[in-house]
């Protein structure tokens, strides 16, 4: 198994659990409208600030299950399909999607980062099947 396959992966699946892990902070909030774009995930949680997100979705209890639904896509899409062409595309799609409703603002840069990683993997095994044929 190729690193950079590994790395795209890991990323993926770290961004996709990362995200998904905003999800219950928004749900007990309720179904309440976000006051702002920029909003706290768990807003008890001090530590980190209330973990800030961005959402679009105008409702914190749909939000946070959106959230959960792209979070388990992205992580599971990042673990099984990620050697597919394309691949890198759907994994930065998703944390696109993840940035929007709620997923946190920190764990779609990784996704990206995952996307671009497995573009590269792809590009580069279709480049070397290509010579070998």
């Amino acid at each position: 198994m190729s690193k950079l396959k590994v790395a795209a992966s890991a990323l993926g699946i770290f961004t996709g659990l990362g995200g998904a892990s905003h999800g219950p902070g928004e749900i007990l909030q309720g179904n309440v409208a976000p006051s702002e774009l920029i909003i706290k995930a768990w807003p008890s949680l001090t530590a980190l600030n209330g973990e800030p997100a961005m959402t679009i979705v105008p409702s914190f209890l749909v939000s946070g299950i959106l959230t959960i639904i792209v979070g388990v896509l992205l992580a599971v899409w990042s673990a099984k399909f990620v050697s597919r062409k394309y691949s890198g595309l759907v994994i930065i799609l998703l944390s696109v999607a993840l940035l929007l409703v709620g997923g946190g603002l920190i764990p779609p840069l990784f996704g990206v980062a995952a996307g671009v990683i497995a573009e590269i993997f792809n590009y580069r095994t279709t480049k070397s099947e290509g010579v070998s044929q």
